[in-house]
């Protein structure tokens, strides 16, 4: 999702559903604070994306707190790319691996770039990385 499709999401929800409208306030300034950090350059998507991950954290460590959440960790999961299964990573690693010349430990770090660039937020990529390492041995 784009800022501007943010935006709009934010203000439609203004009227029907308060707690997701400012769910998405807080959402959109993290995004803002992440991107002018970063060189005061204008927010993407991956400012949305890296924004709702922090605040799902900070979502997750309140409720553990026995802080009430309401809606927030739904609401945020929805900006959060869902992650292939365990089985579904075993597959394309192994499929990776199979195209590789040789199976040698070397060859980590490119096939785990070569995972990064295809499937980037797909995977998790800490699961990837133990399996692509012991697929290497």
């Amino acid at each position: 999702m784009n800022i501007q499709e943010l935006r709009k999401t934010m203000m439609l929800a203004k009227k029907t559903d308060p707690e997701k409208s400012g769910v998405l306030a807080m959402l959109l300034d993290a995004a803002q604070k992440l991107a002018k950090n970063d060189g005061n350059r204008e927010v993407e998507e991956k400012d949305i994306l890296a924004a709702a991950k922090r605040e799902l954290k900070m979502a997750h460590q309140s409720k553990d707190a026995g802080i009430d959440t309401g809606n927030t960790i739904s609401i945020l999961q929805a900006f959060i790319p869902k992650t292939k299964s365990v089985e579904e990573t075993q597959a394309i690693v192994d499929a990776l691996v199979a195209e590789l010349p040789e199976k040698n430990p070397q060859l980590m770090g490119k096939v785990m770039g070569s995972l990064k660039k295809e499937y980037g937020e797909q995977l998790d990529m800490g699961i990837a990385s133990q399996m692509v390492k012991k697929a290497l041995l």
